[in-house]
């Protein structure tokens, strides 16, 4: 099974990721609370192992994509399933990966809000004992969790996380 974290937002959820050999690890690219290109790099700087795939809102510009992958080491680009094809025609980078947003998988990856046993498709899911259940009766592709805001500086408490990784055995 495929292993995904969510908007990565610090170096704890990098390292978790990591420890956890997450396949991917996301960034979001077009929101509020989007990391700067030096964040995004100093964390990457410090965890090996998974694919980095920059996940773009609707919002951002081919230019300000093209310009993060000429800064950043990415692996792959993932966006809503209406813009993937005008993304993936613009820009030019070779050997990505391409992850839409739908709850069908193609000839690419694609990530779903439903817990599905489909090829190619990534299940977003909350980490819970019962969610960890289900995983393990759908057998999945694979699977995706969203990262968190740290519940004050440099805290943050990865108990569901632990919880529910020791449920499919992964930790």
């Amino acid at each position: 099974m495929k292993l995904k974290f969510n908007n990565i937002r610090d170096l704890a959820d990098a390292r978790y990721a990591a420890a956890a050999m997450a396949d991917f690890i996301g960034f979001r690219i077009g929101s509020d609370d989007e990391l700067s290109a030096s964040a995004i790099q100093e964390i990457i700087g410090w965890c090996a192992g998974p694919a980095v795939i920059l996940e773009i809102s609707d919002q951002v510009d081919t230019a300000k994509i093209n310009a993060l992958l000429n800064t950043l080491p990415v692996n792959g680009i993932e966006t809503s399933e209406h813009r993937f094809m005008e993304l993936k025609e613009a820009i030019a980078t070779p050997d990505l990966i391409w992850i839409a947003n739908t709850q069908n998988a193609g000839e690419w990856l694609s990530h779903s809000e439903s817990l599905i046993n489909q090829n190619n498709l990534i299940s977003k899911v909350e980490p819970s004992a019962e969610i960890a259940e289900s995983v393990v009766k759908t057998e999945p592709w694979g699977i995706s969790i969203d990262c968190f805001e740290s519940v004050s500086t440099g805290i943050k408490d990865f108990s569901d996380w632990n919880d529910f990784f020791e449920a499919l055995e992964i930790l």
